[in-house]
């Protein structure tokens, strides 16, 4: 267990090390960061256009409210700022990697490779707008539904956006795994981040297959819905029990594929 711990505290101090080496980054190159700051704003602007217009004309979606639909929205727009900061630019460098031979030196740092891939480089500039926005919307919603503003409700809403997290991590990291085998999967990966905007949306709009497929199979509608379904109380016994399962099989599922994936990998230098 303390061989188990020690290395926790080793990859998380690390982490906060990639961190500060990404913003020293943008530091020294100022005009990226602003000019991503202002190209996510006005991207976000646009993608909420149709959410006021919903929200003014009161207009209810198969039994969700404006307000209600303004915590999917929010969740949504949170979800995005966790995917931009935390993952995206690693695992658009991930088939590069493979191509250039990165890994091989990635290989042999005494850490894992899994982890220096998946977290190497933090983005600061695209979550900033992403992460106002969503809270802002959360707590305007939050308010006009008259939710308790109670620790329970609070822990619990995080600890969903936790889990959602989880299983975005899994789902969006496995269609990179298949560049061992192609080294290009770019049509997968591009397949499956229009998939994502299914989550612009609450599920409840969707039919129940395609429900029962973003929720079970691929579960790409889990990582915005299960946050914003537990604080509009719409969350059932078996939903709550599949918060927490979701991520743990997801997790696995990840980690089998990964170990799978990296055997088949050759040495770029070979």
């Amino acid at each position: 267990m303390s061989v188990s711990l020690t290395e926790i505290r080793k990859h998380v101090r690390m982490f906060f090390i990639f961190a500060k080496n990404s913003l020293v980054g943008y530091m020294e190159y100022r005009a990226n960061f602003y000019s991503g700051l202002i190209m996510e704003t006005v991207f976000l602007f646009s993608k909420l256009i149709y959410i006021f217009f919903v929200f003014q004309l009161g207009i209810e979606i198969n039994g969700i409210s404006p307000d209600e639909m303004m915590i999917f929205t929010g969740t949504y727009t949170i979800m995005i700022a966790i995917y931009t900061g935390l993952f995206m630019d690693n695992f658009y460098r991930f088939a590069g990697h493979i191509r250039n031979g990165t890994l091989d030196l990635y290989m042999t740092k005494p850490l894992s490779l899994q982890f220096m891939i998946s977290f190497r480089q933090v983005n600061f500039a695209f979550p900033i707008p992403n992460l106002i926005a969503g809270i802002t919307m959360v707590v305007l919603a939050w308010r006009r539904l008259d939710i308790e503003p109670s620790f329970i409700h609070l822990a619990g809403y995080i600890g969903a956006i936790l889990s959602g997290t989880v299983v975005m991590y899994a789902v969006l990291l496995i269609p990179q795994l298949l560049s061992f085998w192609t080294v290009k999967s770019g049509a997968i990966f591009d397949m499956l981040d229009k998939c994502w905007d299914l989550n612009n949306m609450p599920m409840y709009i969707y039919p129940k297959w395609l429900r029962r497929i973003g929720l079970y199979v691929v579960p790409i509608l889990f990582i915005v819905n299960m946050p914003s379904v537990y604080l509009i109380e719409r969350l059932n016994a078996f939903l709550g029990i599949w918060i927490f399962a979701a991520p743990v099989i997801s997790l696995i599922a990840v980690r089998l594929f990964w170990k799978l994936a990296v055997k088949r990998y050759e040495s770029a230098s070979s």
